[in-house]
């Protein structure tokens, strides 16, 4: 019919082009491998990323398994004065003092006096400060009182240094305070550097060494606790043949009745003495003041005594309070003299 428009059909390949047409093919860009030198500093940072994040996980752990004992470091500084200055804010656990005797033993009456004629007719009194090393504070006030009180510091304690070196510089004796076990072990702990039964006798000798290294200034020992210890001859055999050694005197605090310490000390001809009086047997005024007059008695009948304190508040009012006129009595001494009056 005329006016009709007549469609041509396209045919499938014309279908197929004109597809193609309409989305064109795109390529891929050829990826391109790093250059070995990129390489190289990419493993290179990877490594060192690696080795820091390590020594940083490493030195955390450290730090959180030994903050107690960084924190406790004693301070060595020298100081220059017979005080102590500016105690320390934070204190390290202070260990047990003395494990007394249930009755203070007696000091055994000698066959014949053993005290040669002195130029100065008084008796002599020795006064030895035990426990020293964890309280600065307190230790410079004992240090303050007038004479030679003998100081006896204890090994590893944080303070050992200053106090031994004020000591020193006041023209006063500095003793070892050495631990050693006592009857009442484990339940009551000498503290660090504590001679023990258990060890080997190349372990004891070690850790008495140790010990004797620790206190600088000592020109002598006495035993902190050792009521077992004491009582064992060839533990004591053990501890005084070092003390020959280095030409070191030794008290025995006398803890228990049994000690073998004054034939030990006979044995390897060390100069040897024994405690006469422990002064703060029990810490009230009253009890201490009888102690000291008893002291001074002993003195008066044997010509020489020896008297243990502690550092403890009322000790130290009682001697600043006493002493003095004590002293119109007795002469005060340090305890190198003591040992070598008493013999053995």
């Amino acid at each position: 019919m005329a006016g009709k428009k007549t469609s041509k059909k396209k045919t499938p390949t014309q279908k197929k082009s004109a597809a193609k047409k309409k989305t064109p093919r795109r390529t891929k860009p050829a990826q391109r491998k790093p250059s070995i030198i990129r390489r190289f500093f990419r493993n290179v940072t990877i490594s060192v990323l690696f080795i820091l994040i390590s020594v940083g996980a490493g030195a955390g752990y450290y730090l959180i398994q030994n903050w107690d004992t960084l924190r406790n470091e004693p301070d060595t500084r020298i100081v220059k004065s017979p005080g102590i200055e500016k105690p320390s804010v934070v204190k390290a656990a202070i260990p047990d003092f003395e494990v007394f005797p249930d009755e203070p033993v007696a000091r055994p009456k000698p066959p014949e006096p053993r005290v040669p004629p002195l130029p100065d007719e008084r008796p002599q009194i020795v006064i030895i400060i035990d426990d020293l090393g964890y309280d600065r504070a307190l230790a410079a006030k004992f240090l303050s009182i007038e004479g030679p009180l003998t100081y006896a510091i204890l090994p590893h304690s944080p303070h050992r240094n200053e106090i031994a070196n004020a000591a020193k510089r006041k023209g006063s004796e500095v003793m070892l305070h050495l631990p050693m076990e006592p009857d009442e072990y484990p339940e009551r702990d000498p503290g660090p550097g504590a001679l023990l039964s258990i060890m080997t006798p190349d372990e004891r000798i070690a850790a008495l060494e140790s010990n004797l290294d620790t206190v600088p200034f000592i020109s002598g020992v006495n035993n902190h606790m050792g009521s077992k210890m004491s009582a064992n001859s060839e533990h004591m055999n053990q501890v005084l043949s070092i003390m020959k050694k280095r030409g070191l005197y030794y008290i025995d605090s006398l803890t228990t009745r049994n000690s073998k310490s004054r034939s030990s000390a006979r044995l390897f001809q060390v100069p040897f003495a024994q405690r006469d009086v422990f002064l703060d047997h029990a810490p009230e005024p009253a009890a201490i003041r009888v102690r000291l007059n008893q002291l001074v008695r002993i003195a008066e009948l044997h010509g020489q005594a020896i008297g243990i304190a502690h550092p403890y508040e009322t000790t130290y009012e009682v001697l600043s309070e006493m002493l003095p006129v004590l002293r119109e009595k007795v002469q005060l001494i340090p305890a190198s003299e003591a040992v070598r009056l008493a013999g053995y």
